[in-house]
């Protein structure tokens, strides 16, 4: 059990040093000896642990996705909750999750081409269930007469761009935490800016 516990330590070690080395170098110019030099490791002990460095990048994105999936997924189940209520915890998670790990949300909006394609199509197939799970949202907003007279996928690209694009200005050390970063969202996107 301790040997377990150890292996994942050092294997969540790899992917957030590759995610880190990825996202200030680029996929491709970072090699596979930088990063076992980066973790202490010879080349050859590095393949101990993943296949290839495609095999690595997805794997990252991968059990990243796929986490925000699975609490998405959750939140939004409940269907005797209001849309607006689930709404709210969908952009509050969302901003907040991705906003919160600049690394992976650079390979995510920067690298997802480099994979190969049918992994790349493995998380085109998840981000659609986000995409799924906001405009089926905002639909159920529309029925109810509170979504303004406009195209749900619209809205839903919209949102996903305000966050997506963070990685480029947003430090979580800085003025704003992701969870008041979550906030400003939620208020800019649910009511807008003026008064």
């Amino acid at each position: 059990m301790k040997h377990n516990a150890k292996g994942h330590q050092r294997q969540q070690e790899l992917y957030d040093t590759a995610a880190r080395l990825f996202a200030e170098q680029g996929f491709h110019a970072t090699s596979m000896r930088q990063l076992a030099q980066s973790l202490g490791l010879t080349k050859s002990s590095l393949y101990h642990y993943i296949a290839s460095k495609d095999e690595l990048l997805f794997q990252i994105l991968d059990s990243y996705i796929s986490d925000a999936l699975v609490e998405i997924e959750n939140l939004v189940a409940d269907q005797s909750r209001p849309p607006d209520e689930r709404l709210t915890q969908f952009i509050q998670f969302y901003a907040r999750f991705y906003a919160g790990d600049r690394p992976r949300l650079v390979l995510l909006v920067n690298e997802l081409d480099s994979l190969q394609p049918e992994r790349r199509q493995v998380l085109v197939e998840k981000e659609r269930r986000y995409m799924a799970v906001l405009t089926g949202l905002l639909s159920e907003l529309k029925v109810t007469g509170r979504l303004k007279d406009m195209p749900e996928a619209v809205a839903a690209f919209a949102f996903f761009g305000m966050v997506h694009y963070t990685y480029k200005w947003f430090r979580p050390d800085g003025p704003a935490s992701p969870s008041q970063l979550a906030d400003h969202f939620l208020e800019i996107f649910t009511r807008g800016v003026m008064r």
